[in-house]
């Protein structure tokens, strides 16, 4: 993502999971009320069935990987 640049979900279906792993940059991860900051080199994960944004909040380029899991019951 460059800087600047942000996307936002009214979320997923109950139970969906997303994991993130940051390469480069420091990536804005917020999710209901909490917002995490994941830094390079860091992952996290996140249950993403609520309204969620993730965003570059700085000004180099950010590079990470997003894997999300729907689990379908």
């Amino acid at each position: 993502m460059f800087p600047g640049e942000s996307f936002s979900s009214q979320g997923h279906p109950q139970g969906t999971l997303e994991l993130f792993h940051v390469e480069k940059g420091t990536l804005k991860c917020v999710v209901g009320e909490t917002e995490l900051l994941i830094p390079a080199g860091s992952s996290a994960v996140a249950k993403t069935d609520v309204p969620h944004s993730y965003a570059n909040g700085g000004r180099s380029k950010l590079v990470f990987t997003m894997s999300v899991t729907e689990i379908h019951q």
